[in-house]
């Protein structure tokens, strides 16, 4: 493939828009500018690029017909999809000598982490935020150090991937200015401003934030009242909650739509107290059924509709799964599977 410009970038870097995509990225950024150790010795320029797995196919194929082929793609919290499974494996063929470097923590990419072994050996997934499993990766690579900025962000992002308490006061501003920056960032879809992030998190140097802070509580207000909303509805569908085993089964069909299910399912979790599996019913008329629960037994629920041929993708991480039902699923043997897979939980 041949670059439309003269100037041809060896490290392209595309990472998630939240805080552990960010936090990621600025890792790589430090090990490659600052360190000059990893993904590539020497100084190299880099391009990122923020994308989450609709938009990496095409963010992919922009820099590729922008620049040209780089020697590394660094794929840094991006669920792995057929779709974007599919488009790697289109430019590692059209690519000759290219490495992949993929790291992630989500349940399909694990699921489906065979075909990346197929693409790449560079393959570091686990069941950790993606910027703990980058930061072990430098670690094992020499990089013992990271900028006392970037550490905390890195452990702020392991207090919000994981759903606990800041352990100190310093730690709670760490983590309230984390997530207020990574739902800005989610939110607002500014690539070149979340370059800035990645640069500001990554530099050894004192500087300001790059994000204006009335801009970051704008959205955080904005967040809070669509939080509360979402609250209310979780506690007015609690009461038709049902026990199927160790699960309290919610059917939302035609009581919810659009965005926001997977934070409905943890308001209902927060408000029952116990596993708990949301069915909705996407515009397309797809059902996806949501499980959330402590630790991994979500992702060992929806595994086990996976093979049982129930499901025809799961997503999510952490303790909460996103499953896609099959076409034409029956309920009762839905409710079967989901009450003796509820014994793993």
């Amino acid at each position: 493939m041949a670059a439309k410009t003269a100037v041809r970038i060896p490290v392209l870097v595309i990472a998630d828009w939240d805080a552990d995509g960010a936090t990621s990225a600025a890792m790589i950024y430090y090990a490659q500018y600052y360190r000059k150790v990893y993904p590539l010795r020497g100084r190299h320029d880099m391009h990122l690029a923020p994308a989450g797995p609709r938009s990496f196919p095409d963010t992919l194929a922009q820099h590729l017909e922008a620049y040209g082929c780089p020697d590394v793609i660094a794929v840094l919290d991006i669920p792995l999809t057929e779709r974007v499974y599919s488009s790697l494996r289109n430019a590692l063929s059209q690519c000759k000598g290219l490495r992949l470097v993929y790291i992630d923590h989500h349940f399909s990419t694990l699921y489906m982490s065979k075909k990346l072994y197929e693409l790449s050996e560079e393959i570091y997934l686990g069941h950790k935020p993606t910027a703990i499993l980058t930061y072990h990766l430098l670690r094992s690579l020499g990089v013992q150090r990271l900028t006392p900025r970037l550490q905390a962000f890195m452990n702020a992002v392991g207090v919000l991937e994981r759903s606990r308490r800041p352990l100190t006061e310093a730690e709670a501003r760490i983590v309230k200015l984390a997530a207020s920056i990574s739902k800005a960032s989610t939110v607002l879809r500014d690539a070149e401003l979340w370059r800035k992030l990645v640069r500001w998190l990554a530099s050894p140097l004192p500087q300001d934030l790059p994000i204006d802070r009335e801009m970051v509580e704008r959205v955080i207000r904005i967040a809070e009242e669509s939080d509360r909303e979402i609250m209310d509805k979780a506690r007015e569908l609690a009461f038709s909650a049902r026990r199927i085993g160790y699960i309290k089964l919610v059917d939302a069909r035609g009581k919810w739509s659009g965005r926001g299910a997977s934070a409905l399912a943890s308001k209902l979790y927060k408000v029952l107290r116990q596993p708990v599996a949301l069915l909705v019913e996407r515009g397309d008329g797809a059902l996806l059924l949501i499980i959330r629960s402590r630790g991994r037994g979500a992702y060992r629920v929806a595994a086990g509709l996976m093979r049982e041929g129930l499901a025809e993708n799961i997503g999510g991480h952490g303790g909460l799964a996103v499953v896609k039902l099959r076409s034409g699923v029956d309920m009762r043997q839905l409710e079967e599977e989901l009450r003796r897979l509820s014994l793993s939980l």
